[in-house]
Order: structure tokens, then sequence, then C-alpha cells
């Protein structure tokens, strides 16, 4: 069938739209963090955008501020209904909200192996991941994170500190942000304490000013292609209060927005068809070594039907290039 349809193109003499920024054996995954995960506060919200995600079979990571939750049922029982759907994951978002380079290196390791210990308790297991509020770290974190038994970092690519990413050399070869791309040598990435750093690249609003900035969704697509061709994978921060409606002051109230459910809708739309996923951090980093099943099943994971798996792949890729091809045979109508 790929032999006709290659016949097909070059009879035609037509060019085919390439995906220019996909990177070749990456995971080609978007990591969605919800960042601030607590106890009562716009419940209906957070419950909302975790629903959202499970109503589309998409991945999400729940960053938690671990003293904050545990006494609203409402909170604990989406998150671990989300948990129990396979689809979300669960990270620790400090035991406070607090600026982790404020703390010693005896209170982060401390703090941290109370939050984990919290988060077995409410939620059956432990978590490998650290998202650290504010997105600020400093080299103590990394070792508190080693001792207390955490493997994986996410801050933001502007708060990596110096010995791990160079903003002015992004293509340095020492810097350790980790590479979800199979087959080169630089592939799996890990500091000096062994943390793999898996940094946010753009968030779905701009925290800079005060109120906080929507993001255009240009923007973001822009930035989830130009990240993931560079790492094979894209972090993307939410808050709950971005999804509320906004007052005259561009300042959040209680009350969920449709028209920020319908932007998340439109990006996670978006994505999919880009022929990307979403992802996990856990997901993108014990996967690396796998990545001709990156993308989330659809059918049978049995060895015994990999032909016909392979023939499903083939026409997943070859449908849209006819719809392609027939697209351009047609006579422009004008419009986009």
């Amino acid at each position: 069938m790929m032999t006709s349809i290659l016949s097909l193109v070059v009879a035609g003499n037509i060019m085919l739209p390439t995906k220019a920024h996909a990177a070749p054996g990456a995971c080609n995954c978007v990591i969605f963090r919800l960042d601030d995960i607590q106890d009562e506060w716009i419940t209906h919200v957070q419950t909302a955008i975790i629903d959202k995600f499970i109503e589309r079979n998409e991945n999400l990571d729940l960053p938690i501020i671990m003293n904050s939750i545990g006494n609203d049922p409402v909170i604990v029982n989406k998150v671990k209904e989300g948990i129990a759907t396979g689809l979300i994951e669960t990270s620790l978002h400090g035991w406070n909200h607090i600026d982790y380079r404020t703390l010693s290196l005896q209170q982060q390791q401390k703090t941290l192996e109370m939050a984990n210990q919290k988060m077995e308790e409410l939620f059956g297991s432990k978590t490998s991941i650290f998202v650290a509020p504010y997105n600020a770290y400093n080299e103590d974190t990394l070792k508190a994170i080693n001792q207390a038994g955490l493997k994986i970092l996410s801050s933001e690519f502007d708060q990596e500190i110096e010995s791990i990413y160079d903003p002015d050399n992004p293509d340095s070869p020492d810097n350790k942000v980790y590479k979800a791309i199979a087959g080169g040598s630089d592939t799996i990435i890990k500091d000096q304490f062994g943390v793999y750093h898996l940094p946010q690249v753009i968030g779905f609003y701009t925290y800079d000013s005060d109120p906080p900035t929507k993001t255009p969704l240009s923007k973001i697509e822009s930035q989830i292609d130009s990240a993931i061709a560079s790492y094979g994978y894209a972090v993307v921060t939410l808050h709950p209060q971005d999804f509320t409606v906004k007052d005259a002051g561009n300042n959040p109230t209680e009350e969920l927005s449709q028209d920020e459910m319908k932007d998340l809708d439109t990006l996670l739309t978006w994505i999919n068809d880009q022929n990307y996923h979403t992802g996990t951090f856990s997901g993108a980093v014990s996967n690396n070594n796998s990545q001709t099943s990156s993308a989330p099943a659809t059918g049978s994971d049995d060895d015994n039907n990999d032909n016909n798996n392979d023939d499903a792949a083939t026409v997943d890729l070859v449908a849209p290039l006819i719809n392609t091809i027939i697209s351009s045979l047609r006579p422009s109508l004008g419009g986009a």
C-alpha cells in the first residue's frame, strides 16, 4: 500500500508536508504540569481541569503542595481517581510552597522526605519527581533530591543553574537537560547527583508580570515544536487560576472560565494533530530506549500482533497524507 501511495505522489509531482520540528526516535510528547494542587482552593476549577484530561484520555502531572492536602475529600478523591486511570502522575511541589533556595540542605532533604511519606500515605505510593515551587532551586536542592531518593527535577530553562544549562549556549555538550531522543550518545543525561532535568519550556500563562498574562496559543505551539525538535519532549505548565474568569483588573475569580477550557481543548487537539502525544515525566525518562511504542497504545499490546500493528501504523501515517494529496489537487477557494 505504501508503494502505491509513493507512486501516486511521484506521478503527480506533489510535495508532501513534513513535520520539520519532530525529532526522529524521540518521545514526541508534551508533558503538562498542573502546579499548586491543594485543598480548599478553587476546588471546582482544579477538578474540572483534571476531568478534562481524563475525558480526553490525556496524560497530566499533578505537582502537589503536600502540607496543604489531605483534608479536602473532593481534591483527594479526584487525585485518586486520576491515578486509577493510569493517565495521571503525581509529583512533589514541596512540603510548603516556598523558594527552596531559602532552605538549608538538611531542611530541603527533610521536607522532601516528609512530603513523599505523606504522598505514600494519601495515594499509595511515593513519587520520584520534584517540581520546584517558583521553579527555583540550587545545588543543595540537587543533593537533597538525591538523598531523598528522587530522580527527576522540573524547573524551567531560565532557572536552571549554571552547571546544568547555559542559556547563551543551548547546544553546549556540557548542558545536562534531559533528552528523550533515542540513538544519541548524549541521549540519557543525568547531572552529577543522578538527577534528570526536564524543565518547563512555556506556561499557559506568563507569570513575569502582575497580574499574569495569557500566553497566545500560537506561541505555546511554536515553543512545543522547538522543544520537541531539540529534546524530544516539551513541558507546559498550567495553574488552576489560569482557568478562572478574570475580573476587570485581569485578576482571577472563583469562576471556571469556559473560554480558557476551550483553549485547552484546542491545544490538546493541535498536539494530536501534529502526531505528538501527551506524556509524563517518568514515562519520558523510563521509556527512552523503547521509542517505537512512545505513543499511547490504542490496540492490543500482544507481541504476536506485531505485523498487524505495523500495518495499522502504516494506515495511520498514510491516511493524512492521502487527505493532503487530495486537498492539494483541488482548486483554491481563497480560504485557509
